[in-house]
């Protein structure tokens, strides 16, 4: 037994569903972007620029060199390919300071060779 009236059937609304469309389309744009970046945050150790990375060199060299080197460069390569991705759907969106790694990397006969943190990412000295 039904306690309420039966609901008239919704009136076609193309508007309504063009709008629902590019609202899931731009909420899916930034899970791609905030994706990109919590996982460059997590790899390299930090956490926004200007705070430094939780890793020194000599940590993320010995992280890296543990990795399988094809599997540490097969990394290095997807994420430059989804950065590229995003530059290229959305432009402008990502940082100056997520474009390149964190640290310094020089890829030498297959090898990850890690440098120091670059400066937009290090620590940031408060004045008092």
């Amino acid at each position: 037994m039904s306690t309420g009236y039966p609901l008239p059937p919704d009136a076609f609304n193309a508007g309504e569903f063009a709008r629902n469309k590019v609202l899931r389309a731009n909420q899916g744009r930034a899970a791609i972007l905030d994706q990109y970046l919590a996982m460059y945050h997590d790899f390299w150790g930090v956490s926004e620029p200007g705070k430094g990375s939780r890793h020194t060199s000599a940590e993320m060299q010995a992280i890296i060199n543990i990795m399988p080197q094809a599997t540490a460069l097969q990394m290095l390569s997807d994420s430059n390919a989804l950065r590229d991705f995003i530059v290229a759907v959305a432009p402008g969106v990502i940082p100056v300071a997520y474009m390149d790694t964190a640290f310094e990397a020089t890829i030498t006969n297959s090898t990850i060779i890690i440098g120091n943190l670059r400066p937009a990412w290090q620590a940031v000295s408060e004045v008092i």
